[in-house]
């Protein structure tokens, strides 16, 4: 018997509610992100196709920022390109109905479709640049090595290298 029953018992000749020593539950984990259809039928194949680009490129991204040090800030930039711009800006074009897309021709003179496909190629020429960047490391790492490589293990004697 605890010690609180029986000083319930004891002084107030009923029993003190027993001590609830269970562990809270932790809250309930965040639902994961709703992931986009890129297969509606409504995205045209040009776009679907840019899309499916971006996001392999996206990808190899993240692949090549797991070998680098790479700041905080550019993980969220690909993760938001990802998660949130590429799925937002298709959403977009998909909501505005198909028979009040010619709106957006009389305003621009272009089509929703090439307005779609232009950031969509905005975005890719950003996640190339990424990658560009990331490579350029790889590169002078490469370089930097067969230089050692070359000047450690090379057969020529010339003291005044």
């Amino acid at each position: 018997m605890s010690i609180s029953r029986l000083l319930g018992r004891l002084f107030g000749g009923q029993e003190a509610a027993p001590a609830d020593n269970r562990v809270p539950a932790a809250p309930p984990a965040a639902p994961p992100a709703p992931t986009f259809n890129y297969n509606d039928e409504r995205i045209p194949k040009t776009a679907k196709a840019k899309a499916l680009q971006i996001l392999a490129a996206i990808d190899n991204v993240e692949k090549a920022m797991e070998r680098e040090q790479v700041p905080s800030f550019s993980r969220v930039d690909t993760a938001q390109m990802r998660d949130v711009h590429l799925p937002q800006l298709i959403q977009s074009y998909i909501d505005v109905p198909a028979f009040h897309r010619d709106e957006i021709f009389k305003r621009t003179g272009k089509s929703a479709s090439f307005h779609l496909g232009a950031s969509l190629d905005k975005l890719q020429e950003r996640v190339d640049a990424m990658l560009r960047d990331l490579a350029e490391h790889d590169i002078a790492a490469f370089t930097n090595n067969t230089r050692f490589i070359d000047e450690r293990y090379s057969n020529d004697d010339n003291p005044f290298r």
